[in-house]
């Protein structure tokens, strides 16, 4: 059952001393809590060990004399699977910096902060067992036992802003060398979470599709849009009924696109590209239809050479259609001390600040929104410089 105290605590709203009980209960299990404190930069920057051993009410006891109006449960990944940790620190006040006081303690509660999750089935029954840290309970949803084509590995990372929830190769968290090898992260609050976790249940959302050109690419994108649309796929979708030409519109040789990341109901997409640099996309995961629609456009993975005026024009031109359906203003933005043309620009008038500026570049696009163009950022002597488009 859902309906945990919440893993941030606030002077008022409940009993310090319950509220720790419950982290304790949930996280904890057997052991006391270790406090640290009196951090000294830069001669003792991680603090030193002020209390040892305290229970519930002594820990609420040594906030209280500190002054703490709001507490957080802070978890990470730990150095290995089997390691995750657990502190209770401060929320931040004011600029960046060490907290006065942090208390730490040894996980062993009933809920498993990390765990190998090999299947959607595995997925789903470590996702509903984070329940007692919600308001509302993670629903099951069950799902196939049928192994990913890569073993992952499920982590909890608590933060004062959010919750995280990391899928990782299992492989990288069974060493400690390196840092995890993320798969896809689901940024929600304690509130959302039980439902967002419903954005991450799908085999496609949590493994690389090879896809070779637009027909391939609207299949992937098609069962995102099943597994993001609740009440049913809407009629007229983009990413059905393509026809045979889609075969051949050129995504790239090598391309795989995955789910990145989703942070707050927004979904980033990434197609990594063998000769081209990774093209992303981003919007709400329940919007995909009109973020992602541009993907299905061959000029949207198409370069072209700032040397070629008229060619790269052209290509201008067709992205614009592309992402917007009309002409876009296009702005130059970045680096230090770069002269940049200080107006919105058409295509005709970015292609020729490109051809002079950088004759010897390929050009391509970074980034798609629903209201938003990128080109990959183009490098100087002194810094990057960002292309963006908005609709005209």
């Amino acid at each position: 059952m859902g309906g945990g105290g919440g893993l941030v605590w606030r002077d008022g709203e409940q009993p310090l001393d319950a509220w720790i009980e419950w982290v304790h209960r949930c996280l904890v299990g057997d052991g006391g809590f270790r406090v640290v404190g009196d951090v000294q930069w830069p001669d003792q920057p991680y603090g030193r060990e002020l209390h040892a051993g305290l229970d519930a009410t002594g820990l609420a006891h040594v906030f209280r004399d500190a002054g703490v109006a709001a507490l957080y449960v802070s978890t990470t990944r730990g150095p290995e699977l089997s390691s995750p940790t657990v502190e209770i620190m401060p929320v931040p006040v004011g600029l960046p910096g060490p907290p006065l006081l942090r208390a730490q303690a040894e996980p062993g509660g009933s809920v498993q902060l990390g765990a190998p999750v090999r299947s959607c089935a595995e997925l789903d029954a470590w996702l509903t067992q984070l329940s007692p840290l919600l308001p509302e309970p993670v629903p099951a949803r069950g799902g196939s036992e049928a192994p990913f084509a890569r073993p992952l590995a499920g982590g909890l990372l608590g933060r004062p802003d959010g919750i995280w929830v990391c899928l990782d190769t299992l492989e990288s968290r069974l060493g400690r060398l390196g840092d995890p090898t993320s798969v896809v992260s689901l940024l929600s609050t304690a509130g959302r979470l039980a439902g967002d976790t419903a954005l991450i249940r799908d085999p496609r959302v949590v493994e690389e599709t090879a896809v070779g050109n637009v027909h391939e690419l609207a299949e992937f994108l098609a069962a995102l849009e099943r597994a993001w649309s609740p009440g049913g796929v809407p009629d007229g979708s983009p990413f059905t009924g393509l026809g045979i030409w889609a075969r051949s519109g050129v995504v790239g040789s090598g391309s795989r696109v995955r789910v990145v990341r989703i942070e707050y109901g927004s979904a980033r997409l990434s197609i990594a590209r063998s000769r081209t640099p990774e093209l992303r996309a981003e919007g709400a995961a329940t919007e995909l239809a009109i973020w992602a629609r541009p993907l299905l456009d061959p000029a949207v993975h198409a370069t072209a050479y700032a040397g070629r005026r008229r060619a790269l024009i052209k290509w201008l031109e067709r992205l614009e259609r592309a992402v917007f359906g009309a002409p876009a203003r296009w702005s130059v933005s970045g680096g230090r001390d770069e002269e940049v043309p200080a107006g919105p620009l058409d295509a005709s008038g970015l292609g020729q600040w490109l051809h002079d500026r950088f004759p010897q570049q390929r050009v391509s696009a970074g980034l798609v929104t629903a209201d938003a163009l990128q080109l990959d950022d183009l490098l100087t002597a002194t810094g990057r410089l960002t292309v963006t488009a908005h609709r005209a």
